[in-house]
């Protein structure tokens, strides 16, 4: 994603403005085009972690390993409906929280993301 992302990059304006400056190639790759490779992979942050949470249940309960899947199959298999709540409420938490880091992290990565409609 990287890659593809530093290709699409690098044909813009803004890097052939950079290097009609005279900035060296790698200053021009490393500062100005490789933070706008980054949006994709960042954007893929965010649903990944809600995989790779989801699919703590299935891996603890196959390797039997204690942990938040393991108790969640527990609550389920006992009706335990509070403790099933709480580790939802959990696990959507902890997903709106990385969202927000990566939407968070745009303005960051790309100066040219503002919010709130500053400009």
């Amino acid at each position: 994603m990287t890659q593809s992302g530093l290709r699409e990059t690098l044909r813009q304006d803004y890097i052939r403005t950079a290097r009609a400056k005279g900035l060296p190639e790698w200053r021009v790759v490393l500062v100005h085009a490789l933070r706008g490779a980054l949006l994709p992979v960042v954007s893929y942050t965010g649903p990944a972690l809600a995989g790779l949470v989801t699919g703590t249940v299935v891996v603890e309960e196959i390797f039997a390993i204690p942990g938040l899947g393991h108790y969640f199959i527990d609550a389920a298999n006992n009706r335990d409906y509070f403790l099933i709540l709480g580790i939802t409420a959990f696990g959507a938490i902890t997903l709106m929280i990385a969202n927000l880091l990566v939407d968070l992290s745009y303005a960051w990565i790309d100066p040219r993301i503002t919010y709130g409609g500053q400009r």
